[in-house]
């Protein structure tokens, strides 16, 4: 079974706006963690009351399931949490790869080159000269050629 080809589009964002998109994806869905959280304090404040009396006079029972559906609710909250983890850590190695393979300095012969800020579906840097890739006119590496 091969790879699917995903069609050149004119309109496809660059790497760099797929990691800048992926990083405020995390932001938003932090914000929203927080807002949950936020939620639930209020929600324990209101059972508790402002003097710690319990003003709506809870039974055993009743604080029971509340503790029970409390402690559900923040476990659901730390695996959300450990998931955007690893989506960072994805984002981060993601934006890794954009690096040049080579830095000049690291080959004695290597004519690497850095971003000319043009317009075509390129990717940032481009890789050292000793990998066989082709370029396009402004000596960039074009995304999925091999």
């Amino acid at each position: 079974m091969s790879m699917p080809n995903i069609p050149e589009g004119k309109f496809r964002p660059s790497m760099k706006e797929t990691i800048i998109d992926l990083l405020e994806s995390i932001a938003l869905e932090e914000i929203a963690l927080s807002h949950l959280l936020n939620a639930e304090a209020e929600k324990i404040q209101a059972l508790v009351g402002k003097d710690l009396d319990f003003p709506s006079c809870p039974s055993n029972e009743e604080i029971f399931k509340f503790n029970h559906q409390t402690s559900k609710f923040l476990e659901v909250i730390v695996m959300k949490e450990w998931l955007l983890l690893r989506k960072l850590d994805d984002v981060i190695f993601l934006n890794g790869e954009l690096k040049p393979l080579c830095s000049k300095g690291e080959h004695d012969d290597c004519d690497c080159d850095y971003d000319c800020g043009c317009e075509c579906d390129c990717i940032e840097y481009v890789p050292c000269k000793c990998i066989e890739e082709e370029p396009c006119k402004c000596r960039h590496y074009h995304r999925g050629r091999k």
